[in-house]
C-alpha cells in the first residue's frame, strides 16, 4: 500500500507543472500581444491627436484677392489724418527756420508755425507744421517720432482731419523797447506815503485806531 501511494504521488506533481506552465505561457502570450496591439493603437492615436490642424491641412492656401477691398482701403486710411503734425519737446534755439529747413527734407512744406509766449515771445517748445501732402506728413511723423535732437526726444503726432493752426498766436519779431520810467527817491517816498495815508483813514473809518 505505501508503494502504490508514493507512485501516485510522484506522478501528480511531474505533470502539474507542465500545464500550468503551458497555461502560463499562453496567458502571458495573449497578455503581451493585446498590450502591444494596445500600444501600438494609442501610439496611433497619440500620434493623430497631437498633430495640429495646420500639419493635417496643406501650409500654404492659394486666396483670390479681392481688388474692390484693397482699392478701397488706402482711401479710407487716406481721409482719416491731415497734412498737418504736432511737434513738441523742441530744444531751446530751435525756431521756425531751423524747423522747416529740418523738415523740408520729407517735402514741401505749406506753413511751419512755433508756440511762442505773447509777452516774452520766447519759445513754448512745441510747433505746428503743415505739408502739401499728406503722405509727406506721414512719412515725417513715423521717422522723426522720438528721434533725439541736441539731448531731447521729439513727439511728433498726426493731427486729424479739418484740423487748422488758425488759433495758435503769431509772433512777431519786434524792437524791443525800455518803456519803465525811471522816478527819483523822492518821487518813490512820496508814493509810499499817499498809500500810508490813505490806508490809515480806511482804518479810522472801520474804528481801529493804529500807530505808527
Amino acid at each position: 500500500m505505501v508503494k502504490k501511494v508514493s507512485k501516485k504521488v510522484s506522478k501528480k506533481p511531474v505533470q502539474e507543472p507542465q500545464e500550468t506552465t503551458q497555461n502560463d505561457e499562453k496567458e502571458l502570450t495573449t497578455v503581451v500581444s493585446q498590450s502591444d496591439e494596445s500600444d501600438e493603437s494609442d501610439l496611433a492615436d497619440s500620434d493623430i491627436e497631437g498633430l495640429s490642424s495646420e500639419e493635417t491641412e496643406p501650409k500654404h492656401k492659394i486666396k483670390k484677392l479681392d481688388t474692390k477691398k484693397k482699392s478701397a482701403k488706402p482711401s479710407n486710411t487716406s481721409t482719416e489724418y491731415s497734412s498737418i503734425i504736432y511737434v513738441s519737446r523742441l530744444p531751446h534755439g530751435f525756431h521756425e527756420k531751423e524747423l522747416s529747413k529740418y523738415f523740408s527734407q520729407f517735402g514741401d512744406l505749406k506753413e511751419v508755425r512755433l508756440a511762442r509766449n505773447r509777452k516774452t515771445g520766447n519759445s513754448r517748445h512745441y510747433g505746428f507744421i503743415e505739408f502739401a501732402n499728406k503722405d509727406d506728413a506721414k512719412i515725417a511723423q513715423e521717422t522723426m517720432n522720438n528721434y533725439l535732437i541736441m539731448g531731447h526726444l521729439l513727439q511728433v503726432r498726426l493731427l486729424p482731419k479739418g484740423s487748422k493752426i488758425e488759433k495758435l498766436y503769431k509772433y512777431r519779431k519786434r524792437v524791443f523797447q525800455d518803456t519803465t520810467v525811471k522816478k527819483s527817491a523822492e518821487q518813490l517816498k512820496e508814493k509810499a506815503k499817499t498809500k500810508h495815508d490813505e490806508r490809515m483813514k480806511q482804518l479810522d473809518k472801520a474804528g481801529i485806531q493804529f500807530t505808527w
